[in-house]
């Protein structure tokens, strides 16, 4: 049986359309049309029933399970072979986060590859829910991202990176306009304060459904507090800026925050608290299938990246 005749019969299977699978594919859709024949003489079967709308016959539905299992462990040999040839020239494909990226993988890429300066990096960013989705269905190798509670723990294996805290951004402004000089005194005592702290303060809120909206509106639930929200926003970097400026109080994880030390202490007008709440610590985490073969580059991605994490926590 040819393996790309079943990769393109899986497909045109999950497109349910010659014409969008051809194009996924880059070929033609008569060249489509000619492997899947071939398939369906060798095996003696009709896999599609072509009057509309298209849809799998029954052995269609068949060899769809099956294929798909017999084409990862091809791809699975094929990894473990190549690392048995020379991991080193391999290649890795990564999911993260559109924002999660920006952040962390210039100094985790540039550490990657002078140590394995001919292994292919391949990205693959969206949302959380789409790299999820990605890696479930074994789009890529490895996702970085927080540790998930919805994560099926059957499927997949999450490795610790670092544990990563949340803070508050206030600044001098705010400070000077909601509270008394002895409050403030009191205020810059701390290095770990409670959301409630500044309940008199405007916020500056991340829309839902990101984990930042959503923590924030528990915690204010939880504690009686109704914030003045003057501003939601999708962008994490844009909350940051206006937190800084003294549009209101922000709340971001540190690693956003970090990264932006230099701005923090350029005018020491902006000041950073750790929310001092139950939960709200997360873990930055790899996760990988647990069925699928893990590459040696990979392990070795994920050991670079646990040093690199630690020390941009630590500076």
């Amino acid at each position: 049986m040819n393996f790309l005749n079943l990769e393109y019969f899986i497909a045109a299977a999950e497109e349910m359309n010659f014409t969008r699978a051809s194009r996924r594919l880059y070929i033609s859709q008569p060249s489509l049309s000619n492997h899947i024949a071939k398939l369906e003489e060798e095996l003696g079967v009709e896999l599609f029933d072509r009057n509309p709308p298209l849809t799998l016959t029954e052995a269609g539905r068949s060899l769809l399970h099956h294929a798909r299992r017999m084409v990862e462990v091809k791809q699975e040999a094929e990894l473990e072979l190549q690392d048995i040839k020379d991991f080193r020239s391999a290649e890795l494909t990564i999911g993260v986060t559109h924002i999660r990226g920006t952040y962390m993988l210039p100094p985790l890429l540039m550490r990657f590859r002078e140590a394995f300066p001919r292994v292919r990096v391949k990205l693959m960013e969206g949302t959380t829910d789409e790299i999820k989705e990605a890696l479930y269905k074994g789009k890529v190798d490895l996702t970085i991202g927080y540790l998930d509670d919805d994560m099926d723990t059957s499927r997949i294996q999450s490795e610790y990176l670092q544990a990563e805290e949340i803070l508050l951004i206030v600044s001098d402004h705010i400070l000077r306009e909601y509270f008394s000089e002895k409050e403030q005194r009191e205020i810059l005592k701390s290095t770990r304060l409670p959301l409630g702290t500044f309940a008199c303060c405007p916020f500056i809120k991340m829309k839902m459904p990101s984990w930042i909206g959503s923590m924030f509106e528990r915690i204010c639930r939880a504690g009686g507090i109704t914030p003045e929200v003057v501003l939601e926003t999708q962008n994490i970097t844009t909350m940051i800026s206006l937190g800084m400026a003294g549009y209101g109080v922000g709340i971001s994880p540190g690693i956003f925050i970090k990264q932006n030390q230099i701005n923090l202490g350029r005018d020491g007008g902006t000041h950073t608290f750790i929310l001092d709440h139950p939960k709200v610590e997360r873990t930055i985490a790899a996760n990988y299938l647990k069925n699928k073969y893990q590459t040696k580059i990979a392990k070795q991605f994920i050991l670079v990246a646990k040093e690199v994490l630690h020390q941009m926590y630590e500076q």
